[in-house]
């Protein structure tokens, strides 16, 4: 019986192996709540169709749901997936293949905050840093962005669910949630109907040095290369810009930034000269940019 069972796992790894032998494999979302991601594989299927020559890999999801450790593991091995887009982290950056081009030009170290009925009245009342820090926060425990809050004087509350960190929140465990401009809105609507007490805050904008890049594993460095080239590609011909803007304007016009307090924090896990080593500054969008007139 143990040599039958140990026979099939053989045989489903073999099988795995066969279906996924051309094709790139993505980190699969955490949940059908989970769309943090999709930007991130539309980008991937752009640069995918501006580098034929690379041949025809198709793009598939990983079979199974993965921790951020995991993750890294699995790209170590390259068995399960090839490419993740990720926030720098030293492990991250020392043992995987890294494309230092920030794909979301920095947009997700704009942070709003997430918060409950009753934390909503408190944020209104923030009007200096200190007032912020005041207020405990929640994160994942594996997240990057943690050790910045914490380095920074926040409370940080963690847990190790993406989802039930939405859950903690309305239950008032912590008083608010930082999360990206390009994310923000789409957590908070795609949850009103089981959490309707959460809403985004509209008095403060959170600024934290981010990026996000493609990490891909040490044993694909061909694909590493095709996205490098792919875009680069895309930035020289002007479609990565149109490719961001039509993902982000509606959140960034939604926003109204200029209406907001806006405080700032550095991120000593983030180097710009590294944001910047293949693309120039003006790639990257900052708080002052008039995106009213960039959206029209």
């Amino acid at each position: 019986m143990l040599f039958l069972f140990r026979f099939a796992i053989i045989l489903i790894i073999l099988f795995s192996k066969l279906i996924y032998a051309n094709n790139i494999l993505i980190n699969k979302p955490l949940s059908t709540l989970d769309t943090r991601y999709q930007y991130t594989y539309d980008l991937l299927s752009l640069i995918m169709s501006v580098t034929p020559e690379f041949g025809d890999d198709k793009i598939e999801q990983s079979s199974t749901y993965m921790t951020r450790n995991r993750t890294l593991h699995e790209l170590i091995s390259g068995e399960f997936i090839d490419v993740m887009a990720e926030a720098p982290q030293p492990e991250w950056d020392e043992k995987l293949i890294v494309v230092p081009i920030p794909i979301r030009k920095g947009l997700q170290g704009f942070r709003l905050f997430i918060v409950n009925e009753e934390s909503a009245k408190l944020m209104n009342e923030v009007n200096k840093f200190e007032d912020l820090l005041a207020l405990s926060t929640g994160s994942g425990k594996d997240w990057s962005t943690k050790r910045v809050l914490e380095r920074a004087g926040f409370n940080v509350v963690t847990g190790s669910n993406y989802n039930g960190l939405f859950g903690m929140l309305s239950k008032n465990r912590f008083s608010t949630f930082a999360r990206g401009i390009n994310e923000v809105y789409e957590e908070v609507a795609s949850r009103k109907s089981t959490l309707p007490n959460l809403m985004v805050d509209k008095n403060v904008l959170l600024y934290i040095p981010l990026a996000t890049y493609f990490y891909i594993s040490p044993k694909k460095p061909l694909i590493a290369e095709r996205i490098k080239v792919g875009l680069l590609r895309l930035i020289k011909s002007g479609a990565f810009n149109i490719f961001f803007y039509n993902n982000h304007c509606k959140s960034l016009m939604k926003a109204q930034i200029s209406k907001r307090k806006v405080f700032n924090i550095p991120n000593e896990f983030i180097a710009t000269e590294r944001m910047l080593s293949l693309v120039n500054a003006d790639f990257l969008v900052n708080t002052d940019l008039n995106f009213n007139q960039l959206c029209h």
